[in-house]
């Protein structure tokens, strides 16, 4: 595909937007159905994995129905800011393919931490909302009401909350790339996470923060009332342009996930594979997707053997 001045490719979405929905949902099934069988890990890790491709699939879907052709050019309610609102969940996509791809690492043992970590933040959470409103009737109702439920949650998984309390810090994705391992060093795991918050990725965490260099891109969208009448026509295409940007990056971390889960489990059936690769063929264009395939997902699919 040719590349305009701006340096945004257009890639035509009609080529990956359904296909590569239609391989997430084959893959997010498989690991509800056959996953449990397939790692030696409680059942609860298969389950956290199937939610964790199906947040990104949502996400996914999210930004294809803000933004479908009906919708802008027939909704009179329709505006450019609600879509622009919406790039920064790609920045929970990434975060959902850290957390799949360090689970994946060892299901094992990483499995029950995330879990185990996720409960131990909810109850030190009521412990701090219990220091601070504590012996007020209706905080108290709402924190006793709280523990119960993740009490029952923690036991109906076969843990306790003494486990739950014992373990580490599952670390956020920024703490995890910047914490080097035993010698000094830094995991192949690891410098493939630092590709997605440097370079173009580093935009979605200053946009989901709020953070100047993020409004730096979105805030014009916001305020289009408060420009000159002759520098709001050139608005619709310059969304247009961005939107296109960061729908094939949803894309990207989407199809990074579901590349992940395959070389992981091998399913069988529905030519996961070759869809697998005709997608990234698809998106392979985008500057940003020939970065993440060299840098991880040639080589990967070659190793785990998903060929075309």
């Amino acid at each position: 595909m040719p590349e305009d001045t701006s340096g945004v490719i257009d890639i035509d979405a009609g080529t990956f937007q359904k296909p590569l929905g239609q391989i997430a949902e084959v893959l997010s099934q498989k690991i509800k159905r056959e996953a449990p069988k397939l790692i030696t890990a409680p059942e609860f890790v298969a389950f956290d994995l199937h939610v964790l491709i199906r947040q990104a699939q949502y996400t996914y879907d999210l930004l294809f129905y803000l933004n479908a052709d009906e919708r802008r050019e027939s909704d009179c309610h329709w505006k450019a800011p609600y879509s622009v609102v919406a790039f920064p969940l790609v920045r929970n996509m990434i975060d959902g393919l850290y957390n799949v791809t360090t689970i994946l690492q060892d299901p094992g043992r990483n499995g029950p931490r995330f879990r185990k970590y996720g409960y131990k933040k909810l109850l030190m959470g009521f412990d701090e909302d219990e220091a601070r409103y504590g012996g007020e009737p209706e905080w108290d109702q709402w924190i006793a009401k709280g523990r119960a439920e993740i009490d029952f949650d923690i036991r109906q998984n076969g843990l306790t909350v003494a486990d739950v309390m014992a373990e580490k810090e599952w670390p956020t994705l920024g703490r995890y790339i910047r914490s080097p391992q035993a010698g000094g060093t830094f995991s192949p795991h690891q410098q493939f996470l630092k590709t997605l918050v440097y370079g173009p990725w580093r935009q979605y965490s200053a946009m989901a923060h709020g953070a100047f260099d993020g409004l730096m891109r979105t805030g014009i969208f916001y305020v289009s009332d408060s420009l000159p009448h002759e520098v709001r026509t050139d608005l619709e295409d310059r969304h247009l342009r961005s939107l296109s940007t960061h729908i094939s990056e949803a894309a990207a971390i989407l199809l990074c996930i579901t590349t992940e889960l395959q070389a992981h489990f091998h399913f069988d059936g529905a030519n996961i594979d070759k869809r697998i690769h005709n997608v990234w063929n698809a998106l392979m264009p985008a500057f940003v997707v020939k970065e993440l395939y060299r840098e991880r997902y040639d080589q990967l699919m070659k190793e785990k053997g998903i060929h075309p």
